[in-house]
């Protein structure tokens, strides 16, 4: 709700309810307007252009003259046709008008100024109760608009949220495929090495096996010759050697003997 002031012909505190949305001013007027928040460059997620710099819905409008003439339109006339042009225009274009019978001044035409006159009355008196009231129930629609709009940033925020989420758990995804991967590897390189170990215990079990069996039937050789050997000797030796030899013996035992004592 924009509240619009009739300052011209001396009329004060005059109020009209009008819903305006202004979209460019002159250089001339620069009003003081108070915006509502979340329009603007964004600062965050969802608005656009500098703080400040966007059009926004004003609170407030500009003063007006006549209840509903912008006073920019006087401004703007006043470099091209004085201070009192506006004025004259208007009375040059309503005398226009009527001359013309552009407006017909019929019953309807002071029913019209009767119903003008009743609305100034009532905006002048009740003015300011009634655009309290009608303001009221504009920041009630406009807070459901922004609790609204709220639960849908916070909704989408939320979807986003999730979907950062479900990014991470994909990278994770990734790593925990690497890790898997490498765990195949240290798997196939453990069955590998098992394997491997497998043979090498099965060669060294066979080797060891024909180092024993060659050993044995060497000992086994070895033996059956020293008996062969023994068993020959034996057939070989005469008493009459035994004897010799054993005198031999005696004899050598005998030299020894004496050389000890000496």
């Amino acid at each position: 709700m924009i509240t619009r002031r009739i300052t011209g012909f001396g009329i004060h505190q005059l109020r009209f309810q009008v819903a305006v949305v202004p979209a460019t001013h002159s250089n001339v007027c620069t009003p003081k307007k108070q915006v509502c928040p979340g329009s603007g460059k964004r600062t965050d997620r969802g608005t656009r252009g500098p703080a400040g710099t966007s059009l926004k819905r004003a609170t407030h409008s500009g003063e007006c003259r006549l209840g509903f003439i912008p006073e920019e339109w006087f401004q703007f006339l006043y470099s091209k046709t004085g201070v009192s042009g506006p004025y004259i225009l208007m009375i040059g274009l309503a005398n226009y008008v009527a001359s013309k019978e552009i407006l017909v001044m019929e019953h309807e035409y002071y029913s019209g100024l009767s119903v003008a006159l009743v609305v100034y009355l009532v905006t002048k008196n009740f003015g300011r109760q009634i655009g309290e009231i009608l303001d009221k129930e504009v920041k009630a629609v406009e807070d459901l608009m922004q609790k609204d709009r709220n639960e849908e940033i916070a909704s989408h925020d939320a979807i986003i949220k999730d979907g950062e989420l479900a990014q991470a758990r994909a990278k994770a995804q990734e790593i925990l495929m690497e890790a898997k991967k490498e765990n195949i590897v240290l798997q196939l390189e453990a069955e590998y090495r098992e394997r491997l170990m497998v043979a090498y215990r099965a060669v060294r079990d066979r080797l060891q096996y024909h180092l024993k069996r060659s050993r044995t039937e060497k000992r086994f050789q070895q033996r059956w010759m020293i008996e062969w050997i023994l068993k020959n000797v034996n057939k070989s030796i005469t008493p009459e050697f035994q004897r010799e030899a054993l005198s031999s013996a005696i004899r050598d035992l005998a030299a020894l003997a004496s050389q000890v004592k000496k």
